[in-house]
């Protein structure tokens, strides 16, 4: 039992990813996937019903993962570069794990964040993605932007966001 918990627990850690790397991508990348997310209130919401208007960020992370923690640290303290972006935090971990996270580090106190659980790990699968912090971001009219992978800083992704 020790040794399946320790493979686990480094499973979940090498899954991160410090180095960050911007990908290029396949077509199906080039529009917002469709898929559902079960959100903290335990309400299902499809991607397909995000508005277009503000660009949109889907950072998939792992609650246990190092990197992706310090980058919602970093997040959440520059909010005010993101106040009109739509972050989208979403993780297939146990939906436990993702309320504490978003315990922790306050997503959903503010109105641009929403935070989810990709229940059927569609994400992974539609963007072929295999480390954390991964993050795509797409345009106000919901056109695919880019992708970055690892650990990376706010800014960059405000660089991305507005370039």
């Amino acid at each position: 039992m020790k040794k399946i918990l320790l493979i686990l627990i480094l499973g979940c850690i090498l899954s991160c990813k410090e180095k960050a790397s911007n990908s290029r991508t396949n077509d199906k990348e080039k529009s917002l996937a469709a898929f559902n997310v079960l959100l903290m209130d335990s309400t299902k919401f499809s991607t397909i019903n995000i508005s277009k208007g503000r660009p949109i960020v889907l950072f998939f992370f792992g609650p246990n993962c190092p990197y992706c923690q310090k980058l919602s640290k970093d997040i959440v303290a520059h909010m005010d570069k993101f106040e009109n972006v739509q972050i989208f935090f979403l993780s297939p971990e146990p939906f436990h794990e993702i309320k504490n996270y978003n315990v922790l580090f306050k997503l959903s106190k503010h109105p641009n964040v929403t935070v989810g659980q990709d229940y059927t790990g569609i994400f992974f699968s539609y963007f072929k993605g295999a480390n954390i912090p991964y993050l795509v971001i797409y345009d106000k009219e919901k056109r695919y932007k880019q992708t970055i992978v690892g650990n990376v800083g706010v800014d960059s992704i405000v660089n991305v966001v507005n370039g």
